[in-house]
């Protein structure tokens, strides 16, 4: 395993250094690293000049006013090129589920984008695109009557995610409240973070809530007792983590694979970077082996990786901005 580890640790690199070319070094580093990880996920090779093409297709289609900064815009053009072979018709697809979101009161902006990303891939059976958005809708607002002011447009792409399963929005609000207190209540800090946790436990939740709580409990306190900083970006990737069987037993292939990562330069100084792709890498290994996982459980840790990167990307993308707009005042 550890050899495939080196090679995809070397793609990864090689992937972030054709993206650094192909963009600009102005995009902050951590984004250029998440999209980087979504082709070391997905297999695919980055090219550069496909990158580009979709990516300015975007930003001719998106008007000015949309609220979507070139970061954005650049994860789209990833998440686009990573999971349809053609990239260009999946967006003209994309807007249609983006108005379909918005005339359900999902306001217009870069999270109902990632929220459209997430009902075109992710489409409710027995249900229309439309049907599907009011039901997603009904659930943000659920999660919004039980945490007023931690919900906020970032949930948007989770509403339309757990919108995709067949339990009731009462169902789920109890699961979400569940987990968010039995977390919250023990080593888990409380906030977005944690809410954005428990949003991806209910969505992978298969009839034993206590036994994957406990799970992500276990997690947090053994990387910890292994000297392992556990901070908020990495809460969801525990989530990931805590879905497959005995996750602890994988607590060592990660700190190894972490070690390979962190002998590159590029983690030099994003030490809780290389923490989140090493989960991510030892995950997308694992769901590969059909002796492990079904095949239902392993698409639904591929579609929450998804959810998870994308968000990680755009909350990192609104930390830049909030910064950029504090130091020009």
């Amino acid at each position: 395993m550890f050899q495939d580890i080196a090679k995809q640790a070397e793609k990864f690199v090689s992937s972030f250094d054709a993206l650094t070319n192909a963009i600009s070094w102005g995009i902050d580093k951590r984004i250029r690293m998440s999209i980087a990880s979504q082709f070391m996920i997905s297999g695919k090779e980055l090219e550069p000049k496909e990158f580009l093409k979709v990516s300015d297709f975007l930003k001719k289609d998106i008007k000015w006013y949309s609220g979507i900064n070139p970061e954005m815009r650049y994860t789209l053009a990833s998440l686009l090129i990573n999971q349809f072979p053609d990239p260009i018709q999946a967006f003209s697809d994309l807007k249609e589920c983006y108005n379909a979101l918005t005339k359900k009161g999902f306001h217009k902006g870069p999270y109902t984008y990632l929220a459209a990303y997430t009902l075109l891939t992710h489409p409710k059976e027995g249900m229309d695109r439309s049907e599907q958005a009011g039901l997603a809708m009904e659930l943000y607002k659920a999660m919004k009557s039980k945490h007023f002011f931690l919900t906020s447009n970032d949930d948007y792409p989770l509403a339309v995610l757990l919108s995709n399963i067949n339990y009731s929005i009462e169902h789920q609000m109890e699961n979400i409240e569940f987990f968010y207190h039995y977390l919250g209540d023990r080593v888990f800090r409380k906030g977005n973070d944690l809410q954005f946790l428990s949003h991806i436990l209910t969505y992978g939740e298969n009839s034993n809530r206590e036994r994957l709580a406990e799970n992500c409990v276990n997690l947090y306190e053994q990387f910890r007792k292994h000297n392992l900083k556990i901070k908020g970006i990495h809460f969801s990737t525990i989530g990931v983590l805590a879905l497959l069987d005995e996750p602890e037993k994988y607590i060592y292939e990660i700190i190894s694979i972490d070690s390979i990562l962190n002998e590159k330069k590029l983690f030099r100084w994003y030490k809780e970077m290389s923490l989140l792709f090493s989960i991510q890498m030892l995950v997308k290994d694992k769901i590969q082996d059909k002796d492990l996982l079904s095949i239902g459980t392993a698409t639904n840790i591929q579609a929450i990786i998804l959810a998870q990167q994308a968000a990680s990307i755009a909350a990192i993308s609104a930390a830049t901005a909030a910064a950029s707009s504090s130091t020009s005042n």
